[in-house]
């Protein structure tokens, strides 16, 4: 009778443990492309959006640690070059957020960097880019300081944004912004842990999110539902936490890649290199290869044309300066 109670509850762990493990793979293991950087030393924390088959990237902070860069680049994959843009008109800024709607990009908020420091503060503006005249207006600015390394999707003509750091607290705030109106929307705060430097990824027909830090790594996975602005929690991730990570949705399927997992002062974490999948149907995790190269967080995504795109960032040691492509 001693042994029932130890026996039931080591059960039990197995059982948690084993539910929380990467499913077997129906996919082989992903490889990838190495494709050409954009021109400079290399970037970290930076901003990524696709209009019309091409991507663009702004925003960040280069290996020199000089103050944040502003310098916005386009991506043509057909011939694998760069070209220079109008840069970003805003103060220059680490992590920000950018996101898509009907052929404009929305970019903004993010942290504020001094030279030689991490000594700034929160943004909060908010810009609209129009790529076919290559030109930046100034929109409505957020009206929360919790605004660095949010989370950022589109639904319904509108644009969401949430879960960031205002310098004191980490945030569940969401809020809602409605581009016909110039106006944001205060939403229900997320039910789960608070939290920053998340990851939020839609397919078009389901919005997820998941990931980041507080105090530690996190490792759960939500859906969410904005027609009722409700949450409902999925299977957590196959590993022990990440944040800083990269996530896409390619032909409808979602992927999550890199980042960093903190484990507490002490030890400062490592970085990944890592590629998973999310099985939308079964509600399980996919392992499907790495990034063959150093593992990173603060990288850059996007998709075009059923392809993934994954690079740049840093890791303890460097600034990075690589890009790569796959496909699922």
């Amino acid at each position: 009778m001693h042994f029932t109670k130890p026996i039931a509850f080591l059960s039990l762990l197995f059982v948690l443990i084993s539910c929380n493990n990467a499913a077997d793979s129906p996919y082989p293991t992903i490889t990838f492309e190495k494709k050409t950087p954009m021109p400079g030393i290399g970037r970290a924390s930076s901003v990524a959006f696709v209009i019309d088959g091409k991507a663009y990237v702004t925003l960040g902070r280069n290996a020199e640690y000089s103050d944040s860069l502003k310098d916005c680049w386009q991506y043509d994959p057909n011939n694998d070059n760069w070209t220079k843009k109008a840069p970003f008109p805003g103060i220059g800024r680490v992590k920000a957020m950018a996101t898509v709607l009907n052929d404009t990009a929305y970019v903004g908020l993010g942290f504020r960097r001094n030279t030689g420091a991490y000594t700034g503060g929160v943004l909060t503006d908010f810009w609209m880019y129009d790529a076919k005249n290559d030109s930046w207006t100034r929109k409505a600015d957020l009206p929360s300081k919790a605004s660095n390394a949010c989370v950022s999707f589109t639904y319904n003509n509108c644009i969401y944004v949430g879960s960031g750091f205002d310098n004191s607290y980490f945030s569940r705030e969401f809020w809602k912004y409605i581009p016909s109106q110039n106006k944001w929307v205060a939403l229900k705060d997320f039910e789960g842990a608070h939290r920053a430097c998340a990851v939020a990824c839609s397919n078009g027909e389901h919005i997820f999110f998941g990931t980041g830090y507080r105090t530690l790594s996190e490792t759960d996975w939500w859906e969410y539902f904005p027609i009722n602005d409700s949450w409902k929690k999925l299977r957590s991730m196959p590993d022990d936490g990440r944040e800083n990570a990269v996530s896409l949705a390619i032909n409808k399927r979602i992927f999550v890649a890199t980042g960093r997992h903190f484990g507490g002062p002490e030890t400062g974490g490592n970085v990944k290199s890592d590629i998973l999948e999310y099985d939308i149907a079964r509600n399980v995790w996919y392992e499907r290869g790495n990034l063959p190269a150093e593992g990173r967080e603060n990288s850059i995504s996007f998709t075009i044309n059923g392809k993934g795109y994954i690079g740049y960032g840093d890791n303890d040691t460097k600034v990075l300066n690589d890009f790569w492509s796959f496909q699922p």
